[in-house]
């Protein structure tokens, strides 16, 4: 019974067989796209995953060992610095970024949950993907892992391989000062290299192989239906047709032989291209590594210059030491000298000028004028000599004195010295400018000593000028702030300038303009100790401007 309905519908059946076939077919094909897709896709990125660990272990043993017991230490950061080198992992990440440049689409990235030493903003799983490979690789970290996913529009072949502790790493790591833990162990995980690869141009390939057989397929599906419809409306020429059929189908053959020997060929070209990058990957490593060779015949030449520097330095810090107890020796010596003046010379010139101003008050009677003249000078030289002693005797304690810098408010301390000027001197009209919101870092005593002095030079020499002018402000100089203080009194002679800041030198005569002749050799000495500058301009008859900095 079924036999009759088989002859009965032969047609049909041979239809639905011969439809069964097709779709077997194209099932299979495709299956077969599918599987020729993910071997290219996984041979591509295995490939680069093999090198860029290859290459990471021999940084590793060959270079980051041997340089460390020379003192060259490695650093995730190495921008400017002669002495370290790529960490392994940041050597990784680098050339995974050349590999893949100019290949849109293609990238090769180090992940770990740990922040990288010098990239803090670098660690860390970021999506999906990289978590279920982080627990993945907790439990088979032998395995790769590796996943199909739709990116920007594109598809993608997301691959990744856990790394490993090895056992020449674990005491680096556990050493390193940026290191994110201290117990690591051999075989640990401590992150992935991941490399994402884009399929689409595999799949074009594969679908351009492919698309003669689909081709071939649907000639086959119009034959087939041309012969059945020629056998059913001429049923006497069924041989005839049979044997154009079979013609046509060794054609097909052919044509689909053609194309599989293309795609063979292209595929043949494929594997050559990754010879060649696999090749010139070699070579890069090689240049590479005649450089770091350099590079180490360098650091071998530094390191033996910085010992011949640490022999000068050695040699100098001794000079140095001699030269302290030398200068210990000679502050022992002025302390002396100082103690000296102080209590042995004071009491004399006090004896003259009180016997001197005691025959003045009892024989003022019995001299005449020259002699109470002569009294008179005696006391006035004998006061000065003290004053002499004592502006000497400030100028050592001052040059002594420990500084004690904090912020100080200029612009408050020179219009505080100015009013005090003013009450000591209050016939005198000044017109005073003082600049405002001046700040400063420095010893408040030392450097009120300084303004004081110069504020009292600029208000001495300006006693005989009828509109007398004071102005205190600052300038850049040398990118940093450079104060003045500014007078239109007597001025000076730029010839003798260079007497300015000397002890016990005058440019003025004294009974013209009073003074002991250190003030500015004391502003010198704090403004040195300040680790400043000084330097001043003037013209005579025009004024004088002091510029001084911290």
């Amino acid at each position: 019974m079924g036999l009759e309905v088989v002859h009965r519908h032969t047609v049909l059946v041979l239809t639905v067989l011969f439809g069964m076939c097709l779709l077997t077919i194209y099932l299979h094909m495709s299956q077969l796209r599918a599987q020729m897709v993910t071997a290219m896709s996984l041979q591509g990125a295995e490939i680069y995953t093999r090198a860029l660990e290859e290459i990471r272990q021999w940084y590793t043993t060959e270079v980051v060992q041997r340089l460390h017991g020379q003192g060259v230490v490695a650093s995730g950061d190495v921008a400017g610095s002669k002495n370290e080198i790529p960490l392994p992992a940041t050597l990784s990440m680098d050339l995974g970024k050349k590999l893949v440049a100019g290949q849109p689409g293609q990238e090769i990235r180090l992940i770990s949950p740990y922040p990288f030493p010098g990239r803090r903003d670098q660690g860390g799983l970021t999506d999906f993907f990289q978590r279920e490979a982080w627990e993945v690789f907790q439990e088979t970290p032998e395995k790769a892992y590796f996943r199909f996913e739709q990116d920007h529009g594109r598809k993608v072949l997301r691959y990744a391989t856990a790394d490993r502790m090895e056992a020449e790493c674990v005491d680096c790591h556990n050493a390193h000062p940026a290191s994110p833990k201290r117990n690591w162990q051999v075989g640990e995980v401590g992150g992935f290299l991941e490399v994402v690869y884009p399929v689409d141009t595999i799949q074009e390939m594969a679908e351009g192989g492919l698309s003669g057989a689909y081709g071939s397929m649907g000639l086959l599906v119009l034959l087939w239906l041309g012969g059945f419809g020629l056998v059913i409306l001429k049923l006497n020429r069924v041989a005839g047709d049979l044997e154009e059929q079979v013609r046509c189908r060794t054609s097909d053959l052919q044509h689909a032989n053609e194309h599989l020997e293309l795609e063979i060929s292209e595929r043949q070209q494929a594997e050559d291209l990754l010879r060649q990058a696999r090749d010139n990957l070699e070579k890069r490593v090689q240049e590479r590594t005649s450089k770091l060779a350099a590079a180490n015949a360098d650091l071998i030449r530094e390191v033996s210059e910085r010992k011949r520097a640490e022999d000068d330095i050695r040699k100098l810090n001794g000079q140095l030491v001699q030269q302290t107890a030398q200068l210990t020796a000679s502050n022992k010596e002025l302390e002396a000298f100082s103690y000296s003046v102080s209590h042995d010379l004071r009491a004399p010139l006090r004896g003259i000028d009180g016997f001197s101003q005691a025959v003045l008050e009892d024989y003022a009677d019995k001299l005449d004028d020259a002699g109470k003249s002569y009294l008179q000078r005696v006391r006035a030289a004998s006061q000065r000599m003290s004053q002499l002693i004592d502006a000497m005797l400030n100028l050592a304690r001052l040059t002594r004195a420990e500084i004690r810098s904090q912020t100080l408010d200029m612009s408050g301390m020179v219009n505080a010295i100015l009013d005090d000027f003013q009450k000591m001197d209050p016939e005198r009209q000044v017109e005073c400018v003082v600049a405002k919101n001046l700040f400063a870092t420095a010893d408040p005593q030392l450097i009120r000593a300084v303004l004081e002095n110069l504020l009292g030079n600029a208000w001495k020499f300006t006693r005989h000028r009828e509109h007398a002018r004071i102005e205190f402000g600052y300038e850049p100089y040398k990118g940093q702030p450079a104060y003045f203080v500014k007078d239109n009194g007597a001025g000076f002679d730029m010839t003798y300038a260079h007497k300015l800041f000397g002890a016990f030198q005058r440019l003025h005569a004294y009974t013209e303009y009073p003074g002991v002749g250190v003030g500015l050799a004391t502003v010198h000495r704090i403004i040195q100790r300040h680790g400043g500058q000084i330097w001043a301009d003037g013209s005579v008859g025009e004024g004088a401007i002091f510029h001084f900095t911290l």
